[in-house]
């Protein structure tokens, strides 16, 4: 299964980092244009092991559900996620925030996904998927550092 991993430096304290991205109507700032999305359904809160979030996702009129579930949600350290329905058959999200040693924080990410189906067409699909994912990574990273400093 294909991996992405991202790391990044943010001015801010981990406790801050850690909210930012805990609250998932932030999703929508750390999104390029033109995609937009928005949580439509978040249970249990406050946010746990186990929380379904519901958003909607796209582009323009063209919309649809993904849903995902918190499999890991440890304060301030760590906020896992998976796809149970939505555009990737196979979507693993970690998020690990560690304090930085002159201060800030380091956000680094891990994506497993897969997305197509299986064999060499589907080794193409997440082939293209992969580089949209390194894209949006990028754009994110960006989009920390204007939210949370850096």
């Amino acid at each position: 299964m294909p991996t992405i991993r991202s790391r990044s430096w943010v001015a801010a304290p981990i406790d801050q980092v850690f909210a930012f991205f805990d609250d998932s109507a932030n999703l929508s700032k750390l999104m390029p244009p033109p995609v937009r999305i928005r949580p439509v359904r978040v249970e249990p809160l406050p946010a746990r092991a186990g929380t379904v979030i519901e958003f909607r996702y796209g582009i323009g009129p063209f919309q649809r559900s993904w849903v995902v579930r918190l499999v890991e949600h440890v304060p301030p350290e760590r906020i896992v996620d998976e796809t149970v329905l939505g555009p990737m058959r196979t979507f693993h999200h970690s998020h690990t925030f560690t304090p930085a040693r002159a201060g800030g924080t380091w956000v680094e990410d891990r994506v497993e996904y897969h997305v197509g189906p299986d064999g060499v067409v589907g080794t193409i699909v997440d082939f293209a998927a992969g580089m949209v994912m390194r894209l949006t990574l990028i754009w994110r990273q960006a989009m920390q550092r204007r939210h949370l400093g850096g």
